[in-house]
């Protein structure tokens, strides 16, 4: 488990730290004078969702990241009493990995832990969520649907990044397209 934590916590570095900030990163008008510009949490654009899905042996990890307006529609703190349910609820429905994606049957994939959260820094929130799955028959994954989508209507595409034993890959999807093809990549 050390070991998928590890590379995952590597990705992420390499993938933040070298993404094309043109293409990734928004700026919120900020009332303060201060002259510098704060970086968001994570350049993002909104309607962009990312997931990382790394193998060790039997056992796969999901990670998405996701900003605030893709899930609840707006990106500040939530303060008010119908903001921090739509958080609540949020968090909640992203608890459950069910709710996330599901995995070809074949595959006897079970869930072995699960991890939900917010991040606020200044104006920007981004939701994160962790699963890690083990799996009887791993090499018989075939397919992983996306069902995300159907949660959280702001959210319209996710670039994933896919990580096994045999393979690197990477996909874009969206709501008519929800279904990674990974047949012969476990």
């Amino acid at each position: 488990m050390k070991y998928i934590l590890g590379i995952v916590t590597c990705l992420l570095i390499n993938f933040f730290c070298f993404a094309d900030d043109s293409k990734h990163e928004h700026h919120h008008k900020e009332n303060n004078t201060n002259k510098e510009k704060k970086k968001s949490i994570k350049a993002h654009q909104h309607g962009l969702s990312k997931l990382n899905i790394v193998q060790e042996d039997n056992s796969i990890l999901f990670e998405f990241a996701m900003p605030g307006y893709d899930v609840v529609g707006f990106e500040y703190k939530a303060k008010k009493k119908v903001d921090v349910q739509k958080v609540k609820k949020a968090i909640s429905i992203m608890s459950n990995s069910e709710n996330m994606i599901q995995l070809s049957n074949n595959a006897e994939c079970k869930n072995e832990s699960s991890f939900a959260d917010i991040i606020i820094e200044g104006p920007h929130t981004e939701f994160v969520s962790k699963y890690i799955l083990k799996c009887n028959n791993v090499s018989k994954l075939a397919a992983i649907k996306i069902k995300f989508f159907d949660s959280f209507k702001y959210s319209e595409e996710l670039e994933t990044t896919l990580i096994t034993n045999k393979k690197k890959a990477s996909f874009s999807n969206n709501l008519s397209n929800n279904v990674l093809n990974v047949d012969g990549f476990f």
